[in-house]
């Protein structure tokens, strides 16, 4: 369990992502409720909307995952990680990025090498998902129509986006867990630096 200031930060960093996927998956649902009754002008508002909330969102997330990447190498012992789920994702590379997952995650022998392949795997898949779902919000944008398929493909994707940054969230938790209290406060200190008020997640709890 996290107390003091290493529980304030994770709650912070947690409800920043946490507010922006939701974000995202409402105006994919929204976008598409609302095509659904006729209104295809303010369906494709809520697309353009959600399409900007992941190009602002995306960069401050995988600067969160590098960062993890880098402080994790200087615990002394991580706690046991899980690998990601197949079952989790729809999207077919997702999918095939879980599998690779949970195979390299029984070739590696530490935890901290499994803590660290889990977040590069996250971090691929991010990238993978933000693309996809831009450049299908983009194609239905520019062209003005879009079939219901593309539609659906739209909400999926956002639902595997938000597995993405559930994954991310854990794994701040277990990294924060494992960290002594000198480095969890510099770890916080580099992400308040580097956020912007456009790029969560934002750590905004000052230390003690």
């Amino acid at each position: 369990m996290l107390s003091g200031d290493k529980a304030e930060w994770y709650e912070d960093t947690k409800s920043g992502i946490e507010n922006s996927t939701k974000l995202i998956r409402m105006t994919m649902k929204e976008a598409k409720d609302i095509k659904q009754l006729g209104d295809f002008e303010e369906a494709l508002r809520f697309l353009k909307i959600g399409g900007e909330v992941i190009q602002e969102f995306t960069p401050g997330l995988l600067c969160l995952l590098k960062e993890m990447m880098k402080f994790s190498r200087m615990v002394s012992a991580m706690a046991p990680v899980s690998p990601l789920l197949p079952s989790r994702f729809q999207l077919a590379e997702l999918n095939n990025l879980a599998v690779l997952n949970q195979m390299l995650h029984q070739v590696v022998v530490s935890a901290k090498q499994r803590f660290r392949l889990k977040l590069r795997i996250i971090a691929t898949g991010v990238k993978i998902t933000s693309g996809y779902l831009l450049s299908r919000i983009n194609r239905v944008v520019n062209r003005q129509a879009g079939c219901e398929q593309e539609w659906e493909e739209i909400v999926t994707a956002g639902k595997d986006f938000q597995q993405l940054t559930s994954e991310s969230v854990e794994s701040f938790r277990t990294l924060m867990g494992s960290l002594p209290s000198g480095l969890a406060n510099q770890l916080a200190d580099n992400l308040r630096m580097r956020n912007t008020a456009a790029t969560l997640p934002s750590t905004t709890a000052e230390p003690s």
